[in-house]
Formats: C-alpha cells, sequence, structure tokens
C-alpha cells in the first residue's frame, strides 16, 4: 500500500459494412490473469521528489528497442528516464536532456509533448510541440537522446491547434499532424528523422461547427491511420475518412448506422476482438456501462453496444483512470480500471464484449491512498511478455504490479 510504502521511503473487410449488416467475432474464453502484487521499485518521479501532476508529465515508452517500456519524465530541468529491467524494476534514474522541462517554460496544458517512433528503428523519440517551434530529440538506444532539433515548419502550440502522432504512410514512423478548424496539415516523418514540409491533407473539418472530436488511428488494420470525427451537423453520427496514396484524406464517410443510442463518446481506440484493426471503447458518462463500437473494415464500424455494466461514471469510475489495453496477451485489449480497492480488470472475450469485472491488486486505489490529483497510474507491458503492467507514481516514487499468467 501507498501509506506503508512510504515509510520504506494502443491495425479487408471482415464482412459487410455497418448499415447493410452486423458482423461480430464470436465470443472466446480469455486467458486467465493474475498479479505478483504490488511493490515499490524506485525512489523518485514521486510526490516526495517533487513530482507534480499538474507540471509534470511522466509516460511509458520503449526508448530503447527491448519491447519493454521504460520511464520518461518531464522533470523542472527537463528529461529524465529510467530503464526497464525486465522484472518488475527499472534502473535509476537519470537525467538526458536539459530542454522539454518546465524550467524551459513548457507547460502541461500548452505543450504537447509525445514519446514514439518518428524513425522506425523501434524506439521512442520525443517531440514536442512550443510555443515557438517543433523540438525532436532521436532515441540513441541506452536511455539517452540526441540533442533536441528544432524543426521550423510552422507546428506551434498556438492555443488553436490540436496535435497528434500517427502513421499516415504505413512507413512505421510516426508522422505529425496538425488539426485547425477548417484544414488538417500532415508533417510527414523522414528516415531517421525528423519530419518534411507540412502537406495540407484535408480541408473537409470545420470544429466546432460541423465537427467535434476529432480522432486519429488504424481502424481498417492497413497501418496507415484513418482520420475519424463526429458529425454534429444534423443527427450526431462518426464519419471517417482512410489517407490515399499522397497521404491526403478524401470526403468522409458516414462510418455508423446509428449513434443515438449509445455515448456519443470515442474515448478509445484499442483492438478488442484481436482481428488487427481498431475497435471503439466509451464509458459512459453518467451510466455505469461501458460501450464498444467493433471495426468492420473500409473505415466502418458495427453500432454501439453495452459491452459491461461498468467502467461508465455511473459506477463509480468517472475522473478515475481507465485504460484499455491487452492484459494476458492473447491479441485483444482488455479493460483496466484503478478504482477504490485497488486495480479493476475486464477480460476481452473476442465478440467486442468483455468478461466480468475483476479486482487485480487490491492496492493503487483510493482506498490506499491513491489520487489523481497527485499521483500518475497507467498500464504498460515493462517486462516484454506483451502483458501490460500497473506502474504508479506515488509518493515516495514509483510503485509495480507484474501481471501474470
Amino acid at each position: 500500500m501507498l501509506k506503508q510504502h512510504r515509510r520504506r521511503t494502443l491495425h479487408a473487410m471482415l464482412g459487410i459494412a455497418v448499415g447493410l449488416g452486423a458482423v461480430v467475432a464470436a465470443a472466446t474464453p480469455a486467458a486467465a490473469v493474475g498479479s505478483g502484487g504490488n511493490r515499490f521499485v524506485l525512489g523518485d518521479f514521486g510526490f516526495d521528489q517533487a513530482w507534480r501532476v499538474d507540471r509534470h508529465l511522466r509516460v511509458m515508452a520503449d526508448v530503447t528497442v527491448d519491447r519493454r517500456a521504460d520511464i520518461v519524465g518531464f522533470g523542472d530541468a527537463g528529461v529524465y528516464t529510467a530503464v526497464s529491467r525486465g522484472d518488475g524494476t527499472f534502473g535509476p534514474a537519470t537525467f538526458v536532456i536539459g530542454e522539454y522541462g518546465f524550467n524551459q517554460g513548457w507547460r502541461v496544458n500548452q505543450h504537447p509533448r509525445f514519446v514514439a517512433d518518428i524513425t522506425g528503428d523501434g524506439r521512442a523519440d520525443i517531440v514536442g510541440v512550443g510555443g515557438s517551434t517543433v523540438l525532436v530529440a532521436i532515441a540513441q538506444g541506452n536511455g539517452g537522446f540526441s540533442a533536441p532539433q528544432p524543426v521550423n515548419n510552422g507546428f506551434v502550440a498556438d492555443g488553436s491547434s490540436r496535435y497528434f502522432l500517427a502513421d499516415v504512410s504505413g512507413d512505421g514512423r510516426a508522422d505529425l499532424y496538425r488539426v485547425r478548424s477548417g484544414r488538417v496539415d500532415i508533417a510527414t516523418a523522414f528516415v531517421g528523422g525528423p519530419f518534411a514540409t507540412p502537406i495540407l491533407a484535408t480541408t473537409e473539418f470545420t470544429f466546432p461547427t460541423r465537427y467535434d472530436t476529432p480522432k486519429v488511428a488504424d481502424v481498417t488494420g492497413d497501418g496507415r491511420a484513418e482520420f475519424l470525427a463526429f458529425s454534429v451537423s444534423g443527427p450526431i453520427h462518426i464519419v471517417s475518412t482512410s489517407p490515399g496514396p499522397t497521404n491526403t484524406y478524401p470526403l468522409s464517410h458516414r462510418a455508423q448506422a446509428d449513434t443515438t443510442s449509445s455515448p456519443q463518446l470515442m474515448d478509445r481506440f484499442a483492438d478488442v476482438t484481436g482481428d488487427g484493426r481498431a475497435d471503439i471503447v466509451a464509458f459512459g458518462q453518467t451510466e455505469a456501462t461501458s460501450y464498444t463500437a467493433v471495426s468492420t473494415g473500409g473505415g466502418n464500424f458495427n453500432d454501439f453496444i453495452p459491452a459491461i455494466g461498468d467502467f461508465g461514471a455511473g459506477s463509480g469510475s468517472g475522473g478515475r483512470p481507465r485504460d484499455v489495453v491487452d492484459l494476458n496477451a492473447d491479441g485483444r485489449a482488455d479493460i483496466v480500471g484503478f478504482g477504490i480497492q485497488g486495480v479493476w480488470i475486464a477480460l476481452a472475450t473476442g465478440s467486442g464484449t468483455f468478461s466480468p469485472i475483476q479486482l487485480l491488486v487490491a492496492d493503487l486505489g483510493s482506498d490506499q491512498g491513491w489520487t489523481t490529483d497527485r499521483h500518475v497510474r497507467v498500464a504498460a507491458d515493462i517486462t516484454g511478455d506483451g502483458r501490460a503492467d500497473m506502474v504508479g507514481f506515488g509518493n515516495a516514487g514509483v510503485y509495480t504490479a507484474v501481471t501474470t499468467p
């Protein structure tokens, strides 16, 4: 528990498109999942070391290409990393870049910072959108990064643009999207980084007068990201468009037959059926139920269905950390939620629904002193076995709960 430890210090058509017939994969039993329990592993990156949720980003990403998620923290002085050892622990926190930090003017609510592979070498790099330029630092494979390189492509954190990193070309390198009302621009990633001159990808989407909630995700399984949004001109519905050969997007099409019977949300994109296509998961806004819309190919989805009667706001999960990740290495994304008593999970059945909720770890919950305003809790594979583990940045530092078969 947090108080006790303080003392010791988410890519052919499956069948017919939505609206012409519902295609639902058969449910299959989910592999069992357990945990060895929560343990304190590193006396850094925590509240007691002056890390704050509203000042300092802490993310998990593989910066060494060993398939294990490492810690990348954006602190006051810059970037710190701690490399995963593969056993649920991490090496020491190491200061690696004197940039991207609070002292250099970077702010959580103003300046997007991404940790993702833009070179195609399997190592996650840093891309930061600052007030005057984009800064890129390439991972070196040892937990460190190259000196930040400015990319003067006109992309800046101006308060009116949204930024995404996603692979539009299918080359394995994450590209940088800028989304503004009336246009989407994309800077594609070079081999070795950083980015080409931005191209105008579409002028269809005007936010928020005709569209809302822009999203970028590969929902067809071809390795290239679709652009999705809610159309709010007339009956609200999801629209999607797939990239063409020049990495631009044609006019979108209606992606579902109906959206009026379920929450108008796209909370998470993750493959919950194991067919390689990202599906939509939506957590209820007022009700306890969570919903899924299964991708049927071609940028289309089945209509939303109730997937499990939990993890929605009505279950007490509103405002608590939730994610959709593979917990049992079966290729299907499961739900994990950090609740009151601890970490709750529900395993994907393969049909778009989830098995009954179960308590995975009786820790990392509010009963043990964990709060969203002081502590960061995430699910990431830190051992390299294909199962997402639990990582908590608490008071004394970093705690982990390794997921087991």
